[in-house]
């Protein structure tokens, strides 16, 4: 019986194995396919795009997939070669579990431009608004990063670098205001040093 059990675990253990292996390639496929159609969706007109990664020195190498798991971003070009901007990816806690998200960024104004959720297990009805309702959205069309980026009380918000919370809502509007403040005092500094690279996309 205990060398029965012993082969049957081992014969799982190949067959999950394998399994892994045979289905990674067209793992990182689909998920470079999103990532790509997201920076579609954050920089119309975009017809070009280059992925950077960053370097802990700070430097930029470019990348020809997603094969690299520190700090990358994406930069968008239009037809004409013209720079448009750059999308970021970032991640923080939510109220039910990690949100993950991408948003456009615009070097030469320092601010935040488009925002779209990648994945989320928020609360329906509520938390998960996060991710389509409009007047949330409406936030990141121009949210100033010069400043600390925060959420505040839904119509409590002043400035231009606060995000106008949903009702109800509170926490997963929060974690957004920190995940983009986190990840804009991480992440665009090396894209401000190397601008007038990535802006010729080298």
């Amino acid at each position: 019986m205990i060398r029965l059990l012993g082969a049957v675990s081992l014969v799982c253990g190949l067959a999950i194995v394998a399994t892994q292996r045979g289905t990674l390639a067209r793992i990182r496929h689909n998920q470079e396919t999103i990532m790509r159609e997201s920076v579609a969706r954050l920089l119309p007109g975009i017809h070009k795009q280059i992925i950077y990664g960053i370097a802990p020195s700070g430097q930029l190498t470019i990348l020809t997939g997603l094969e690299s798991g520190g700090p990358r971003f994406f930069a968008g070009y239009d037809a004409d070669g013209n720079f448009l901007g750059v999308v970021i990816e970032a991640s923080e806690r939510g109220y039910a579990d990690v949100i993950s998200a991408m948003y456009a960024y615009s070097p030469d104004t320092q601010t935040i431009t488009g925002f779209q959720v990648i994945d989320m297990k928020e609360t329906p009805g509520l938390g998960n608004k996060i991710g389509t309702d409009p007047e949330f959205l409406d936030n990141f069309k121009h949210l100033d990063a010069t400043h600390p980026i925060s959420a505040v009380k839904h119509g409590a918000k002043k400035n231009p670098w606060e995000i106008d919370a949903i009702s109800g809502a509170t926490i997963s509007s929060r974690a957004v205001g920190r995940m983009l403040d986190k990840s804009v005092a991480e992440i665009t500094p090396a894209i401000r040093r190397n601008i007038e690279r990535i802006k010729r996309g080298q």
